[in-house]
């Protein structure tokens, strides 16, 4: 798995680092958001942890656009009086708030449990492109029966039938059947 930490000194750092060793994480280290957003443009992340108080922002808004960009889960570490304000907003996003100090048995727990939901939201997301690839082929099948029902005077069942028959004979899918017959007959 690969990880982003961004904090902006170099004792945060390797103290997040080594908490994340011990998950056997791949870690990017930045020190600023900017960098963090270009190390996001060339690798996708699993996870990212925050502390905020960056260089060049305060991190929350580069936490949120992480999250949008990579499907992923992350933890945003703030100081208290701060916190309170910014969870419900991270929240919504999949990331967890955590105050300072950060104690390394809570950080490790909250990693645990981002792994786990991550691992999960990636296979509801495999899952749902699955049924809306199904659902697209199904609009362009469902066309094309159309089609075979207007210019051949087919009923529906002959057009499907027709439609599986072809793509049988010719090994393809019936989504390629189905965009060759609108291709024919459409364009006429």
């Amino acid at each position: 798995m690969d990880a982003l930490i961004v904090a902006n000194t170099a004792a945060r750092q390797h103290a997040l680092t080594d908490v994340l060793y011990h998950e056997k994480m791949n870690c990017v280290v930045c020190s600023t958001a900017a960098e963090a957003r270009q190390a996001s443009l060339c690798r996708p992340f699993d996870f990212f942890i925050i502390n905020s108080g960056l260089l060049d922002e305060h991190g929350n808004e580069l936490a949120i656009s992480l999250a949008e960009a990579n499907y992923c889960g992350g933890i945003f570490i703030d100081d208290y009086t701060r916190i309170d304000r910014l969870a419900d907003e991270l929240n919504a996003f999949g990331i967890v708030t955590m105050p300072r100090p950060v104690y390394k048995t809570n950080l490790l727990e909250a990693v645990r449990l981002i792994i786990v939901a991550g691992a999960r939201v990636r296979e509801l997301k495999a899952k749902n492109d699955e049924l809306a690839c199904k659902l697209e082929d199904m609009k362009y099948i469902n066309r094309a029966k159309i089609v075979l029902m207007r210019s051949l005077g087919y009923s529906e069942e002959q057009a499907h039938k027709y439609i599986e028959k072809r793509a049988m004979e010719q090994r393809a899918s019936r989504r390629k059947i189905a965009l060759e017959i609108l291709k024919t007959y459409e364009a006429m």
